[in-house]
């Protein structure tokens, strides 16, 4: 069973059509800050993405993630974890 990091992970790629495999994505990397700090430099509509891809995988409203819950794919994973998402 893949872990929730691996999930978030998997999605990202797939809902940002991004030419990397999942593990490839650090799980510290700031999503929406540009490259020439480390991030990734995702967008707004990429966060819709995001959200709509863990909701549909979770089954989870995610009407209360603020940003700082979309900061990296670890505080995405806490977020989740906190909501009562369990590992696999």
């Amino acid at each position: 069973m893949p872990s929730i990091e691996e999930t978030i992970r998997q999605i990202i790629v797939e809902r940002m059509m991004l030419p990397i495999p999942p593990q490839e994505l650090p799980l510290g990397a700031p999503l929406f800050a540009p490259a020439s700090a480390g991030g990734m430099e995702l967008d707004s509509l990429s966060s819709l993405e995001i959200i709509g891809g863990l909701s549909d995988r979770y089954q989870l409203p995610l009407d209360d993630i603020v940003p700082a819950d979309l900061q990296t794919i670890s505080t995405l994973a806490e977020y989740l974890r906190k909501h009562g998402v369990e590992e696999g």
